[in-house]
């Protein structure tokens, strides 16, 4: 059989019309109603128009999937459910803090949701937390004209295939008024090895929705997280977010995949009048990432604040693309992503600033700065603006430089070997990124991550 890797141009007869149509089968079994049935045939009439895309296509033209054989991916991999947080693999439990019981947690293992809580005390204020299955079924009211109402099914055909094979999931609601002092917790979890006599790593397809009432306030944590193992595997993901009126969100998105993971994900985030949303982004494993995140500022005075980092070593690359639609008056977005990068690793970043017509006031800026540690790392950024309105103040700007000598001369002349210093600089670059995730844990966590990778 001729897989994608081998044909990019044209949709071809891949397996992939095999799978859609398993997909849909589960999904009439799940008892999904028919408009989220017919959101499934519409991206599967995309997947069968569009080719996958090349270099060839503006947003890919620095990065290529090429080495995907995607068709020879297993989409049913699924571990099953456990009643208990403890039954889930020792690196998830140890991820999750000693608040784990009073917070509202969904873990997805594989192609499924594995394990899903919420506590009494959330849900007597209406908080609803639980696998997208169940809210399919539970809360399909809320869920309609919001799943895959912000992300283009004709984006590019990866983007049709994760709607049209969507599996797994989350469902976050936090009603008008609600302030919710713990964490959500989501964590998107790979297995190692293969189903014995399998030799096909997993491809995912998992979709989220977040929706924050009038005056709401709450704090979503997102994890991709898998052991190291040798055959490829594929994630893409779906994130969608809706902040409304005067409401609050903290959102950290963290991707920590093993160095054989393919990751391609859509992440976009509508705010309405008066409100706020933090996004914190990070990128440290896979192989290979291509993420496309997109802020809409739909109403008066609504902000957005994006803080995120890359830091990537061996072969490892990143591409991160963002967009910042400033829809209505007086609002505001600050965008800062850092990537550190070693060896021969390289990170893509192209942003773009949109003022509408009308969006008058408005006070948006887009920060890239990149430090190579190697020689062979490489750093491409691209940042741009598009404004359609006179009375705007918008600023972007790109560094890509190296280690500061006189930083590393100050730091080893009173005594600290050359790692150290390199360490200690590495770590103030991140440390405005670092200092916005809301849990010391993740925050240890992280840390430790990086000096993995400083060495």
């Amino acid at each position: 059989m001729m897989t994608e890797a081998r044909d990019r141009t044209t949709p071809v007869a891949d397996g992939l019309d095999g799978w859609i149509a398993g997909a849909r089968d589960r999904a009439v079994r799940a008892g999904e109603p028919d408009w989220a049935l017919e959101r499934r045939r519409a991206a599967a009439a995309g997947v069968a128009r569009l080719p996958f895309p090349d270099r060839g296509t503006e947003l890919w033209r620095r990065t290529d999937f090429g080495a995907l054989a995607l068709a020879e991916l297993d989409p049913w991999r699924a571990a099953l459910p456990v009643g208990e947080l403890g039954g889930l693999p020792g690196e998830i439990v140890s991820r999750l803090d000693g608040d784990a019981a009073r917070s509202g947690i969904v873990v997805q293992r594989g192609g499924a949701v594995a394990f899903e809580q919420t506590p009494a005390a959330l849900t007597a204020q209406g908080v609803v937390v639980c696998s997208m299955e169940r809210a399919l079924r539970e809360h399909a009211a809320a869920l309609e004209g919001r799943l895959h109402a912000l992300i283009e099914t004709d984006l590019d055909r990866y983007a049709a295939l994760q709607q049209a094979m969507r599996s797994g999931g989350a469902f976050v609601s936090v009603p008008d008024g609600v302030r919710l002092e713990q964490p959500i917790r989501i964590v998107h979890w790979l297995d190692p090895d293969p189903p014995v006599g399998s030799g096909a790593g997993p491809a995912v397809f998992a979709g989220t929705v977040v929706v924050l009432g009038r005056g709401a306030q709450a704090t979503v944590l997102e994890e991709c997280l898998s052991p190291p193992a040798a055959g490829a595997a594929f994630f893409a993901g779906g994130t969608e977010v809706f902040v409304g009126p005067e409401a609050k969100l903290v959102y950290g998105h963290l991707q920590d995949w093993g160095r054989n993971v393919f990751h391609y994900s859509n992440q976009r985030a509508r705010i309405e009048r008066g409100g706020e949303l933090q996004w914190i982004q990070t990128f440290l494993g896979g192989r290979m990432t291509k993420t496309n995140s997109y802020f809409r500022m739909a109403g008066a005075g609504a902000r957005a604040y994006v803080h995120g980092f890359m830091f990537g070593d061996q072969r490892q690359h990143f591409d991160l693309h963002t967009l910042q639609r400033h829809l209505a008056e007086q609002t505001t977005s600050d965008l800062h992503i850092r990537s550190v990068l070693k060896d021969r690793a390289h990170s893509v970043y192209q942003g773009m600033i949109q003022v509408s017509p009308g969006a008058q006031r408005t006070d948006a800026y887009q920060a890239n700065r990149n430090l190579l540690l190697s020689p062979t790392a490489r750093a491409d950024s691209i940042p741009g603006l598009e404004i359609l309105a006179n009375d705007v103040r918008c600023t972007h700007g790109a560094t890509v430089g190296t280690v500061d000598e006189e930083q590393m001369y100050y730091l080893t002349t009173r005594g600290l070997p050359r790692n150290d210093a390199q360490r200690l600089v590495v770590e103030g670059f991140f440390a405005p990124v670092l200092d916005r995730i809301p849990l010391e844990s993740v925050r240890e966590q992280l840390d430790g991550v990086i000096q993995a990778k400083i060495g």
